[in-house]
């Protein structure tokens, strides 16, 4: 069974670096152990290789629907389709996705597709019969269900999850430190400035805020900074993953405080569609809180892995954060056993065990 994956963007520097397009990479690289697999996307020039076992291939794409960085002009990567046994899609409203779709359904191929919000712009699906071509929808949160078209809602099935439990796990070893960390982008829509406020009201001047992350707004980041003075706050922009994890492994607590409104007015329907940081927080053992916005509570036990607060509320954020800090000792540790203990189901081994599964059913 030979598996290609298709998405408008790639996580990698010259495409974008965020958590629909990881996802992406993630299924493919874990699926690529088990099955051969492809992951087609596009970039400025033509490159073909392999890694880790993943066949990756970029194809040229020169302009871009009405600018939309998403949704990318080109028809070469068309060729990658015949020789597929499986045609995985990866974003719902964009002119390659629709091509992708119908040449696959045309030539009898099983076709399927995951959504994540984005794309847009012109594209086929609005005046032809696309959706009805996709054997199914894979979603991986009851939030992303809840957002497809109707037509696609009554094919879709759910795999929630995944974190590479593996890579993202406890060390025993490693003291825990008097730090709260944030990890995503440097964008409004995160709500890094209320976690920022939160952190001034929790008035503990023996902790202090670890923010990490690429700047992707320079007016947001400059905001944050004016926030943050005279605080105990460290912004890291170039963190490695062997950084990043030992900054799981070490902090208190993990915050997402995401918004579907931001600090400028400006609103996104979907903030978070499960939330990274969320899961491997947790599998590194440590607390999460997160906002209620988006998806990110179907990835918390409540009161027992993390705790879930109001959005664009930094007293709600405070109020979690006093709420952590004074659990006893042994009350933390039993928090740090079934942080674990949540995420070993959504392990990216069962997730892409749950594809498989689906895409050999429908043969």
């Amino acid at each position: 069974m030979r598996i290609v994956h298709i998405t408008p963007t790639y996580f990698g520097n010259s495409s974008v670096i965020g958590g629909g397009e990881r996802y992406v990479a993630e299924l493919a690289s874990h699926m690529a152990k088990e099955a051969e697999t492809t992951l087609v996307s596009f970039s400025a020039r033509r490159d073909s290789y392999s890694a880790n076992g993943l066949k990756i291939e970029l194809y040229p794409a020169k302009h871009f629907i009405l600018g939309i960085r998403a949704n990318p002009l080109s028809f070469r990567y068309l060729a990658s389709i015949p020789s597929a046994g499986i045609v995985h899609i990866h974003q719902l409203n964009t002119l390659v996705s629709d091509m992708g779709c119908l040449l696959g359904r045309l030539i009898g191929k099983r076709t399927y597709v995951t959504d994540y919000g984005g794309g847009a712009g012109i594209v086929l699906n609005r005046m032809l019969p696309v959706m009805e071509c996709y054997q199914a929808a894979f979603t991986y949160s009851g939030f992303g269900l809840s957002r497809l078209p109707e037509k696609l809602r009554k094919k879709a099935v759910l795999i929630r999850g995944g974190v590479d439990t593996d890579k993202f796990s406890p060390d025993p070893k490693l003291p825990r430190e008097k730090k709260i960390i944030f990890v995503g982008r440097i964008l409004p829509h995160k709500g890094i400035n209320y976690l920022v406020e939160g952190f001034r009201l929790l008035n503990r001047s023996d902790f202090k805020l670890t923010i990490l992350g690429r700047v992707y707004d320079e007016r947001f980041y400059q905001r944050l900074k004016e926030l943050a003075l005279g605080l105990r706050v460290e912004f890291v922009q170039g963190a490695d993953d062997t950084r990043l994890i030992q900054e799981y492994r070490t902090a208190y607590a993990t915050v997402l405080p995401s918004v579907h409104t931001d600090c400028y007015g400006n609103y996104t329907p979907v903030p978070e569609l499960m939330g990274f940081s969320v899961l491997e927080s947790q599998a590194c053992g440590t607390p999460v809180i997160c906002s209620d916005a988006g998806a990110m509570k179907e990835f918390v036990e409540e009161g027992r892995t993390g705790l879930i607060a109001k959005q664009n509320s930094p007293e709600a954020i405070a109020d979690a954060l006093r709420r952590l800090l004074e659990l006893s000792a042994g009350e933390y540790r039993e928090w740090e056993v079934r942080c674990r203990k949540f995420v070993e189901p959504l392990s990216w081994s069962s997730v892409v065990r749950q594809h498989l599964d689906l895409y050999t059913s429908s043969e």
